[in-house]
């Protein structure tokens, strides 16, 4: 068993993601965890800052030596995805071969790089490593709104090589501060991702309305959009709309919310299929919580800050920044009226239906290539 009191972690890249697992890193060691941790930034922008802010060791440069000497339990990978094959055979692998050599217990890995596969470790760094690729849960409060209880992180790990003891027991400690863990095949976890995306796209679905609903009128088109989806899934919603929307209001958009959710839905439950060919039920506990925390963003918080998180997610060359294309094109077509329509909200559902399932599909092959290198 793991004895988390006197377990170290150590973090190669302490950016973003970095930071904000502070939280997961504290709840897996418990009192005390700053002594036995140690994260790795590429460069020294704002290393004074995090070193005062969390108190723990954060260093620049070579690592290897220093995790020689605290020889973590666990190690977390949170640098990007095109970064990961040189951290892992310049730093990670020999870190292993001294380990190995030494006759020493090997620490699970933990990556948080959408891409590479589980697999891709166990090839470079052998049999006797565990790695668990996360896709963490981004929001636990949206607008001073507690929504942790539709917060889920998918993680996955090699088919071919059971988790040891006491490892999913500390991934699942490990991500408690996120909300719930949907543990996954990697074929699963790659379809479940290519629907959350397409649900984030109601981003840009609401933008485009905004201009329809006037002054505030991205919150309101979202507002429409959440109160169709909880009535129509039968699901009480977290939150309550200052004004009902009004009859005529949803059955403009009744059409949308119907189509675009259940697109991205059908595409996710054929190609997130388990091993022996049966659908994922993790589909169908992520989906109503993705497509309701988005619309609660788009709610709660201002368009400016939903801009900026949307160009922040979608990084050059990734799933995210593939799906805002791939969106934009389409609903360029739908205004140039290759649909059959040139206002949205005189859409059909399987106009919406096809639109949401192609856009999931081409996130989907975005992210295989990926994986693919």
């Amino acid at each position: 068993m793991i004895d988390y009191g006197k377990a170290g972690l150590a973090v190669i890249g302490m950016g973003w993601i970095g930071e904000y697992m502070v939280p997961c890193y504290e709840r897996l060691l418990g009192n005390g965890y700053e002594s036995r941790i140690l994260a790795v930034k590429a460069t020294d922008r704002r290393l004074e800052e995090l070193r005062k802010r969390y108190g723990f060791e954060i260093m620049t440069g070579d690592c290897l030596e220093r995790l020689k000497a605290l020889r973590p339990a666990f190690l977390v990978l949170s640098v990007r995805p095109y970064e990961m094959a040189g951290v892992v055979e310049g730093t990670v692998k020999p870190y292993i071969g001294f380990l190995r050599n030494q006759g020493a217990p090997m620490p699970l890995i933990i990556s948080f790089a959408p891409s590479p596969r589980p697999e891709w470790y166990t090839q470079v760094l052998g049999e006797d490593v565990r790695t668990v690729c996360v896709l963490p849960a981004m929001e636990t409060s949206i607008g001073g709104v507690d929504v942790y209880s539709l917060a889920s992180s998918q993680v996955t790990y090699d088919q071919g090589i059971p988790l040891a003891e006491g490892h999913r027991e500390a991934v699942g400690r490990f991500l408690e501060p996120l909300g719930k863990v949907l543990w996954c095949t990697p074929e699963e976890s790659m379809a479940l991702l290519s629907m959350n995306i397409t649900y984030h796209m109601l981003y840009l679905l609401c933008f485009a309305l905004e201009g329809h609903y006037g002054a505030g009128g991205c919150a309101r088109a979202a507002g429409i959009l959440y109160a169709l989806n909880c009535g129509r899934l039968g699901r009480p919603g977290l939150v309550k709309p200052v004004a009902e929307p009004e009859e005529a209001d949803k059955r403009q958009l009744a059409w949308l919310e119907k189509g675009w959710y259940e697109g991205a839905f059908d595409f996710a439950a054929g190609h997130g299929r388990l091993p022996d060919g049966a659908p994922s039920p993790n589909v169908r506990v992520l989906a109503p919580q993705a497509f309701e925390l988005h619309l609660l963003s788009l709610q709660l918080e201002s368009r400016q800050f939903l801009e900026e998180k949307l160009k922040d997610h979608a990084t050059p060359g990734g799933m995210t920044e593939k799906a805002v294309k791939e969106f934009k094109r389409l609903w360029e077509e739908v205004q140039s009226g290759a649909h059959g329509c040139r206002i949205p909200l005189k859409g059909s559902g399987s106009m919406a239906y096809d639109i949401s399932y192609r856009l999931a599909e081409q996130v989907y092959q975005r992210g295989i290539s990926l994986e693919r290198g």
